[in-house]
């Protein structure tokens, strides 16, 4: 019998209802066509920084321009449906995306999601993207929905991301502390102190997606203390006389609570780049550092953080890094060879460790000897050739022989002179001739 009633109660429990597909809150969240006039998808919009116009002249700057906006139909450059929002410069260096506001409930948590990929290169496509190159995407929420203010200290950043030749999702959540918000797609360029000028400097967004990951909290009232059950009553003797009797009163006494553990900080992995000239592995005494080696730090799920080195003896640190397995990788450009391991796992087993990592690399050796020779191939943007081109002779304008119209009218006259000293003497000679 009692098996009976349990088979009966097993087949009455109700199964595990699945879990309800959340609602993508985004218009058009895949950047399909048909797109704006300004090169931005339908229902989003452009946003980009520019430096001030002195900042041009030196790539190391980290200046910005403004980009351009394309539709991008080229299905490996697509994540998915039949377009991606393409963001793009040749040779300058940008900071930009685009943006959407979205109605929300205010108090709620949102996560926003994005896919991107990029390139860097001085090759058309599809050359391989320069690896140590930094596009710095990042996913945004402004929590109050300021209408693309892009540059609004209340917004929420994502880490930053490289994704070079593949598609990498990026991701960021924020609480609303209004009725609309403001997602923004970004990518950035322009690296301080680093070269990044490039012929072909891109990135693409694709397959967005905003859902509600957090309701907002409910004011839920407080259980209500309820009176113990009355005894039951009995026929009890009434005592023979009665007494005064002293009642404690019941006090609530505070029940002790565990005192929380301060909990220790992060650990920390600091590194640096040094030039290694004799190639030994080993920082010597008369050996510097060296600049524009760029660190990346990950985790088994992530990349944690990634930084450029600025040739002196200050690192770069990454903190607050919780005991997990990570690997720590030096990317070099294409001038560098390395002189050390470019990749070292790392497991922190103990919050609060710091660790310190030097990475070794020297000036190729064909580089050398192109410097040392002054016979160097330098790729350069048509005005620049144009400008060189032109400034390879007195300064006058060629024509296509390589004679400036200066030398041609000059010619000119000393041939007309010739012609006319030529004319005379025959013309003498001829009045000089006897008549017969």
């Amino acid at each position: 019998m009692v098996l009976l009633l349990l088979a009966l109660l097993i087949i009455a429990a109700p199964g595990e209802a699945a879990p309800a597909q959340q609602t993508n809150l985004l218009k058009n969240p895949g950047f399909e066509q048909p797109y704006n006039g300004d090169g931005a998808a339908t229902d989003w919009v452009r946003w980009d920084q520019v430096s001030s116009a002195d900042q041009f002249g030196d790539c190391t700057n980290g200046y910005m321009k403004s980009p351009k906006w394309f539709a991008e139909t080229n299905t490996a450059l697509v994540h998915s449906g039949s377009a991606s929002q393409h963001v793009g410069n040749q040779w300058d260096t940008w900071h930009a995306g685009v943006w959407q506001n979205v109605s929300v409930n205010s108090g709620s948590t949102y996560r926003f999601t994005f896919w991107a990929r990029g390139r860097g290169s001085m090759e058309q496509y599809p050359a391989a993207s320069e690896g140590g190159l930094q596009m710095n995407v990042r996913a945004g929420i402004d929590p109050s929905g300021n209408g693309g203010i892009w540059y609004d200290s209340d917004i929420v950043w994502s880490g930053a991301a490289n994704p070079h030749d593949t598609w990498q999702q990026v991701t960021v959540e924020a609480t609303a502390v209004n009725n609309t918000i403001t997602v923004y797609t970004s990518a950035n360029w322009a690296v301080k102190g680093v070269n990044q000028c490039r012929a072909h400097l891109d990135v693409w967004f694709d397959s967005a997606e905003l859902i509600e990951v957090g309701p907002p909290p409910t004011n839920t009232p407080p259980p209500q203390p309820t009176s113990p059950p009355l005894p039951a009553a009995t026929n009890t003797p009434v005592p023979p006389a009665a007494t005064a009797t002293s009642v404690e009163v019941a006090t609530d006494t505070p029940v002790p609570t565990d005192t929380p553990e301060p909990t220790p900080a992060g650990s920390s992995i600091c590194i640096n780049a040094f030039n290694d000239e004799n190639g030994n592995g080993v920082l010597d005494a008369n050996e510097g550092y060296m600049a524009g080696v760029t660190f990346t730090v990950a985790s088994p799920t992530a990349v944690v953080g990634q930084g450029v080195a600025i040739g002196a003896d200050t690192p770069v640190c990454f903190q607050g890094l919780a005991p997990d397995k990570y690997q720590v990788r030096q990317i070099l450009p294409a001038r560098l060879e390395p002189t050390t391991v470019d990749l070292v796992d790392l497991t922190i087993t103990e919050a609060g460790q710091p660790y310190e990592m030097l990475f070794g690399s020297r000036i190729r050796a064909e580089e050398t000897a192109d410097v040392n020779s002054g016979d160097s191939n330098v790729v350069m943007p048509e005005s620049t050739a144009t400008v060189a081109a032109e400034m390879d002779g007195d300064g006058a304008d060629s024509d296509a022989d390589g004679i400036s119209p200066k030398t041609m009218v000059v010619v000119g006259i000393i041939m007309l002179v010739v012609a006319v000293v030529v004319l005379g003497v025959i013309l003498f000679v001829l009045l000089r001739r006897p008549t017969e």
